[in-house]
This record gives C-alpha cells, structure tokens and sequence, in this order.
C-alpha cells in the first residue's frame, strides 16, 4: 500500500559518562517529546509503502534530507515480536540499525569514507504501526569514545 509517512525525531548531548562507561540500565532517558522541546528536532515527510511479506511488516521510503538524497531506508519487523525493530539504510549511508526495549546492541553505520561501530541503547520501543500507524522508538547512540545522543525517533504512517 502508498503512504505518507511523517518522521519527527529529537536528538541531544547525552550528558553523562559514555555508554561504554556504565551499565546500560542506569542511563536515566526522558520519555516523552516534551521533554526535549529545546532540543534539535527535525521533521520530515515522504512517500513510500508498508507491505507485510510473510511474518514481516516493512515500510519502505527514500530518504530526503541533507547528506541522505537517494539513501533507501527500511523499517521492518516481525509482526510476531513488534517489539524488536530493525532500520535499514542503503544507498551512500549503509546501516543497520537494531532497537529492542532495555537492551543494547552494536551495530554498523557505513558513511562512504568508512564504516564504524555505533552502540545503540534503546529506552522504549512503542510499535503501534500495525494498530494505529505510530512507532516511536526511545534510544542513546554512541560513537565509542564520542559524546553519547539521546533520540526520540517517531513515525507516522498515513494510507493513501
């Protein structure tokens, strides 16, 4: 099926010690858009499709912000375990992306020049996509060695 798909998503300086540093459990992560109001936000609107393939729930868009012009992205996950959220990008910027409710994972962001290990701490994971056409994740990212983000990243996903 088309759809319109609006993307909000927040980031700010994490400002505590390095996700590497202490345990992932007691990273203190505000849970709400209201908290962030004076943070960067960025909101984007594009056009692609959700599709199911088998036990696999899929929206596909291209990207069309700046340094992203013609990157594919995948979001997709088993209807089985919504909870578990995988966001794939192809194109100049490859990446795999894993986001799961309280657990942490490593994954690879591939600029062009190189690619990198992130570490990825996801707070919350609230997947209504198949219900009511929501996703919004809650998560720290890191670069090891490098200022940690906190990022509320939200979909909005609208049939057309």
């Amino acid at each position: 099926m088309k759809c319109k798909i609006k993307i909000t998503t927040i980031q700010a300086d994490y400002k505590g010690k390095s996700i590497f540093e202490r345990a992932a459990s007691e990273l203190l992560i505000s849970e709400s858009f209201s908290d962030y109001y004076d943070d960067d936000k960025i909101e984007t609107l594009v056009f692609g499709e959700a599709l199911t393939q088998g036990d696999e729930f899929i929206i596909r868009y291209e990207e069309n912000g700046e340094g992203m012009l013609g990157v594919k992205t995948e979001l997709k996950f088993n209807v089985k375990n919504p909870s578990q959220v995988s966001l794939v990008r192809t194109g100049e910027i490859d990446s795999f992306m894993s986001f799961e409710a309280g657990k942490r994972h490593i994954c690879v962001y591939n600029t062009g020049i190189m690619p990198f290990e992130i570490c990825i701490y996801s707070k919350s994971v609230d997947n209504r996509l198949l219900t009511d056409g929501i996703i919004e994740i809650n998560y720290l990212v890191e670069i090891k060695g490098a200022c940690a983000q906190k990022t509320i990243f939200k979909m909005e996903v609208e049939k057309l």
